[in-house]
């Protein structure tokens, strides 16, 4: 198993997200699709609609990928099922993009000062992940978002990918990334999605519950300088964000950077008030770099448990066997 988790992250640092046929541009042309064909203009079958649009997203491709993974397994050699497995995790993590879209934002604001030109690259480098409004965000608000970006998609993007393909195999990690892609696709509280959108939403904070806890608690113990305060920061600043995972991951972000995060934000034209995540200094452009260093820090770390594991359950398979043989034969030399 981590070999082929080592083999997926090699994979992504070195092809990154595909400029073009990559599986996941499909799949938004498919749902752009099922919206258009299926939205509905009565209010009372909104919530339905997005249901069974969530299904057919979702479903037919997860099973088609469970018969693919087992044909794999029947006909392949095992090195190919291993690889084959190792290229479907590839798809569904993006943390060589992430990195590229944060020092998209920030290599302008370095070079920025009084440049405005400067300025405005790196606010539409912001837009380009974020929902809120850019066009007047200052320097420190663009970092502020930016780190926000990077430490949620680090569970997004990254770690429940994962978690979900250790515990599910690649399907499970399929079922994931495309629910989550739903729910940003369509997971707003907006007039248009409010009701359409909820059932993504929902779906999206059940499946990554469990993994946006370990991202959190790998996060803290990625920066044990900061634990004691990351887990305050969790614990106090986390849990009451309005949505379940997003405010747990960003707020152990916060406690392992020492900086804070959160705060009011600009969406549409209206400002939204936000509770603050951590309890440290407000985020500076550096910050930026020290949240993508976190991100690696957090996925190697992820990689190293699961290899220790694995170790202690070969090791653990090995003495259980060689107790049995020695009790086998113990008993057998007895009754002769």
């Amino acid at each position: 198993m981590t070999l082929l988790l080592l083999v997926a992250l090699i994979l992504d640092e070195a092809f990154g997200e595909l400029k073009r046929f990559h599986p996941l541009s499909a799949f938004g042309r498919y749902v752009n699709y099922l919206e258009t064909t299926f939205y509905p203009s009565n209010n009372r079958y909104k919530f339905l609609a997005g249901i069974m649009c969530w299904c057919l997203a979702v479903i037919p491709l997860v099973l088609l990928a469970s018969v693919f993974i087992w044909i794999c397994a029947s006909y392949l050699p095992v090195y190919l099922y291993w690889l084959i497995n190792s290229i479907i995790l590839y798809f569904t993590i993006g943390q060589k993009s992430l990195r590229e879209h944060a020092s998209a934002v920030y290599e302008p604001l370095l070079s920025a000062s009084n440049d405005m030109q400067e300025l405005k690259q790196a606010r539409i480098a912001l837009s380009m992940i974020v929902s809120r409004d850019t066009q007047d965000a200052t320097p420190n608000q663009m970092a502020t978002a930016t780190i926000e970006t990077v430490t949620e998609n680090t569970h997004d993007a990254i770690i429940a990918p994962i978690v979900f393909f250790i515990l599910f195999g690649a399907p499970g990690a399929i079922l994931f990334r495309l629910s989550n892609t739903l729910d940003a696709m369509w997971g707003y509280r907006t007039e248009r999605y409010e009701q359409f959108g909820k059932w993504s939403a929902r779906t999206d904070d059940v499946l990554g519950y469990i993994p946006a806890r370990i991202t959190a608690f790998l996060m803290a113990l990625c920066s044990p300088l900061n634990f004691i305060n990351t887990i305050k920061s969790i614990w106090i600043t986390g849990r009451p964000w309005y949505s379940p995972n997003a405010g747990i991951v960003m707020a152990a972000g916060a406690g392992a950077l020492g900086i804070k995060l959160g705060g009011a934000a600009v969406y549409q034209g209206v400002s939204k008030p936000r509770l603050d995540l951590g309890f440290g200094k407000a985020a500076e452009l550096l910050d930026i770099k020290r949240s993508i260093n976190l991100m690696y820090r957090t996925s190697v770390l992820l990689i190293v448990c699961i290899g220790l594991l694995e170790f202690l359950w070969v090791g653990l398979e090995a003495l259980t066997s060689g107790l049995s043989n020695i009790a086998f034969d113990y008993f057998w030399m007895h009754k002769l």
